[in-house]
């Protein structure tokens, strides 16, 4: 099973400076050893908040941090930032 991406799609999707992202900086940029468990589509950070012209990857993510994901993502939205998830939310592997 793959291990998770946590560090690289933190630093693909996730903007620096919103409180919701710093807050939890430690725990995104910490190497995670568990194993994958899930798939995610990110957009990448792009122009603005609104993300304009942010490229889509795939990222692998652990339970515990598809769930991190997904809370952060809620609260960007919450601050007028678009989402991150592209599609459906997380597949599970």
């Amino acid at each position: 099973m793959p291990a998770c991406e946590n560090k690289k799609a933190a630093a693909y999707a996730l903007p620096r400076g919103p409180r919701p992202v710093e807050d939890r900086r430690m725990t995104l940029d910490i190497q995670c050893r568990e194993d994958a468990g899930y798939t995610s589509t990110l957009k990448g950070v792009g122009t603005g908040k609104q993300r304009t012209g942010g490229p889509i990857a795939n990222f692998n993510l652990c339970e515990n941090h598809n769930e991190l994901f997904q809370q952060i993502d809620m609260e960007l939205g919450q601050e007028g930032w678009a989402p991150s998830y592209m599609g459906k939310k997380p597949a599970r592997m």
